[in-house]
């Protein structure tokens, strides 16, 4: 075989040799300079040297030994070529043999496109784990250009992203890397200085694209960014673990990530739930008028002159009301703790005259403090913030006069909450948490803040979390991504507008605000997409769907089942694609998950749930609130009819359907799949399409090598007859009223002549199939259950099909 260099054809054979010499070449030079580190530091002398080396190395980018040394290579016109990896690496001379895929000279690989090359020949992209070089793939832009004059900047069929994706992916995203596409390229290397929100559906690429801006601004803005001043902000401890190891990959471990909840915990611990209405209202930016005036009204202007008493005597000092007054319209404007101690001082200052003080020191030495004191908190309380809310909330009136001209009365009463007998017993809700934080911000002290702030799934937050995002950032540098298609909850939304007005406030002229879409998904299969895009374009009809670029060898499948079993057909498909090494999410909403614990426990299954913030890399049982933003291998979907029932049902739905990157199971009790879904056609069938792996007649085995499952196709498990132990294709909908049902007395007569009409060797391969099928049963099954699944096989005569 012969590749085109762009200058001539030569022996890939040839080329994959030298390639694999300078792999080889370059990993010794990488392990010299990892060796030369480690030497420095043993020879470190003192304690202060050795920790300070260790921090360096801990600092330092290295890559794993595993670890291709390069991920692509470009060749340009003049005959130059660059090779690009995780890491710089350099011969003993200090010529760079690799450039670190974020510097600046690494952009163009992948912002190079058909129509405008930037000067390269050819693009070359490795697959080569643990640095053995197996395959690469070239694209050579003359020729793709003469051969495809009209091919769309963004879709090469060859794209390595496209191949990796349609073979199995780990649990975590954690080598992205090689194959961010141009459009998302440059929206990681576009202005550091600039609120940029990207709009992205499932599968295009939105949290890859934020994480890796990090580390692209990290490394090339190192004097003016460190990485803790970098702030990662995802919705809950469950995605935040989800993507927590993405960063280290790529080198940028010291990278501040928090969860929303622990960003605005203000260490409360959050045991209360709001009713939908009630986390609306403590949602509204009105809130923040309200809170300001009710730590205004904390503030007593008295109606009659105060007496502070001297110290050491019965004497006191009296100060006008009138006076008082004055100077507590001059702090107006100071935060509530700084107003405080100013306060404090100036009746110091006032109390000063009628002290006598002929030796000039602090007229404070005069006064008793203690009564001094006293007179403060009568005037200007000294308060936590927990008990300035929690004092708010459980009190009618409290709230009535802070909230009036600002909320309804019928939204006041929604706020209402009996308080708990102590500060630390109050059901603080996830609501409370950012109005503690807007409450804390003005009665003490600003929180920290960071110079980049990226914030995930923004489309859920409320105009209150929104506020506590901004006061952490320097300058309104950010990076925001989420899907409007996706936004529920209390605070869903249309569009981005208010995000971007909030997030935006009282930036710097020179810091620009802007949304860029990402048009193209890469993750979800277009054959699942194309079962959840009427969904989309019921719930959120104003967002244009992704344009899908992948297809797998599996289509969607449904099946429908007697209701009482549900829950045992959800853990016989957890079985199938957990034994395929998948990682698997089930989707179901919170009440059906007693009845999938018995059944998981009944198979022996081992998972984790989204509720609890932690994925295993398995099974995993998740809420259809937790699933945004997270992807498996295989995704099983129970109950539509359920989800669809839930606040934003359609949205949820959406979401739940598009967590897949292969595989799609929706299981259903029998008469109930939604009509969005297809499900007047589905109960119209005689069909009973509850098992895996059945075609719309049957089983559907693949002749040919494009219908076999990558796994399996890896593992060699394949017919030399041309057939498959692979799983069969899936139906890509469900089944419609013209389905015929499998097995007519025809079909039945042809079936039992099969092995007569087979010769010597196919016979025997038969029997070949026929013990590893048994062997795997055996095996993979449950005892208990092999006789069910037996008798399961014969109903559906599967035995007349093979």
């Amino acid at each position: 075989m012969s590749v085109d260099t762009g200058v001539g054809n030569v022996s890939k054979t040839s080329e994959l040799q030298l390639e694999q010499m300078f792999f080889d070449q370059a990993k010794q030079y990488r392990d010299g300079q990892n060796s030369a580190w480690s030497m420095a530091g043993a020879s470190a002398g003192t304690a202060v040297e050795r920790r300070a080396y260790k921090n360096a190395m801990e600092k330092r980018k290295v890559a794993s030994p595993d670890d291709p040394v390069a991920l692509t290579r470009i060749d340009y016109d003049d005959g130059d070529k660059l090779y690009i990896g995780k890491i710089a690496i350099f011969d003993e001379k200090k010529n760079l043999l690799v450039v670190n895929w974020q510097a600046p000279a690494a952009a163009v690989a992948n912002q190079a496109s058909v129509h405008d090359p930037l000067g390269l020949r050819r693009k070359r992209i490795f697959d080569a784990p643990a640095n053995k070089i197996i395959s690469f793939e070239d694209i050579v832009y003359k020729a793709l250009a003469e051969a495809v004059s009209e091919l769309d900047d963004h879709s090469y069929a060859g794209d390595a992203l496209l191949q990796s994706l349609s073979r199995k992916r780990g649990s975590e995203m954690t080598d992205i890397v090689k194959t961010i596409q141009a459009a998302q390229d440059k929206l990681v290397r576009a202005d550091k200085d600039q609120l940029l929100i990207i709009q992205g559906g499932p599968g295009t690429g939105k949290t890859a694209v934020a994480l890796h801006r990090v580390s692209w601004l990290l490394f090339n803005f190192q004097d003016e960014l460190p990485p803790e001043d970098v702030l990662v902000v995802g919705p809950n401890p469950t995605f935040t673990r989800y993507i927590r190891r993405v960063l280290p990959d790529l080198g940028d471990a010291d990278v501040v990530q928090q969860a929303l909840q622990n960003l605005l915990s203000n260490d409360v611990r959050m045991t209360g739930q709001d009713s939908p209405a009630t986390a609306t209202v403590k949602g509204s930016a009105r809130m923040s008028q309200v809170l300001e005036k009710a730590l205004n009204q904390r503030i007593r202007v008295p109606s009659e002159d105060i007496r502070i008493q001297r110290r050491n005597t019965v004497l006191t000092i009296s100060l006008p009301a009138s006076s008082i007054a004055e100077v507590l319209k001059t702090l107006q404007f100071d935060s509530f703790a700084d107003g405080r101690r100013r306060f404090r001082q100036r009746l110091v200052e006032l109390s000063a005259p009628q002290l006598g003080n002929i030796r000039q020191v602090s007229p404070e030495q005069f006064l008793d403090l203690r009564a001094l004191d006293a007179e403060v908190e009568k005037i200007w309380p000294q308060i936590t913030p927990q008990q300035f809310l929690r004092e708010l909330l459980g009190s009618k009136e409290r709230m009535k006069r802070a909230a009036e001209g600002h909320l309804a009365p019928g939204e006041m009463e929604l706020l209402y909450r009996q308080q708990a007998e102590k500060v630390a017993d109050e059901p603080w809700t996830m609501a409370d948490l950012a109005l503690l934080d807007e409450a804390q911000a003005a009665m003490r002290e600003a929180p920290r803040t960071y110079g980049h702030i990226v914030v995930d799934e923004a489309q859920d937050l409320s105009k209150m979390q929104l506020r506590a995002i901004r006061r952490r950032s320097k300058n309104g540098s950010m990076t925001v991504v989420g899907d409007i298609a996706q936004s529920t909850g209390p605070y869903s939304r249309d569009s981005w507008d208010d995000i971007a007005a909030i997030l935006g406030e009282g930036t710097p002229a020179q810091v620009d605000s802007r949304i860029a879409e990402l048009e193209h998904g890469y993750r979800v299969p277009k054959q699942v997409f194309d079962v959840a895009l009427p969904i989309l374009q019921s719930a959120a009809p104003s967002i244009t769907p992704p344009r899908i670029l992948r297809d797998v060898d599996y289509a969607p499948r449904f099946a429908g089942v007697p209701a009482g079993e549900l829950a045992e057909e959800v853990a016989r498909t957890v079985f199938t694609h957990s034994g395929r090494g998948r990682f698997v999410g089930v989707v179901a909403p919170l009440q059906l998950w007693p009845g999938l614990r018995e059944a998981f426990q009944a198979d022996d299954l081992q998972w984790s749930e989204s509720t609890e913030g932690e994925l295993s890399t398995a099974i995993n049982l998740v809420t259809p609130e937790d699933a945004k933003g997270l992807e498996f291998d295989a995704v099983i979907v129970v109950d539509p009819a359920s989800i669809l029932q839930m606040p934003h049902g359609e949205r949820m739905l959406y979401i739940a359907l598009t967590r897949t990157t292969t595989h799609l199971d929706v299981v259903y009790p029998e008469g109930s799949l939604p009509e969005i879904l297809g499900g007047d056609e589905a109960e119209g069938s005689d069909r009973h399409e509850s098992g895996l792996g059945l075609g719309a007649d049957g089983p559907v085995a693949s002749t040919s090598s494009e219908g076999v499952d990558p796994e399996v196709a890896d593992s060699g498990e394949i017919d030399p007859g041309g057939s498959t132990s692979a799983e069969p294709e899936f139906p890509a909908q469900p089944p419609t009223k013209s389905s015929s049902v499998a097995g007519g007395s025809s079909d039945k007569t042809q079936a039992r002549n099969e092995m007569a009409g087979l010769d010597g060797m196919q016979q025997a391969m038969a029997v070949h199939w026929a013990k590893f099928f048994s062997t795997q049963l055996t095996e993979n099954v449950p005892a208990k259950l092999i006789p069910a699944v037996l008798e399961e096989l014969a109903r559906m005569n599967l035995d007349d099909q093979v």
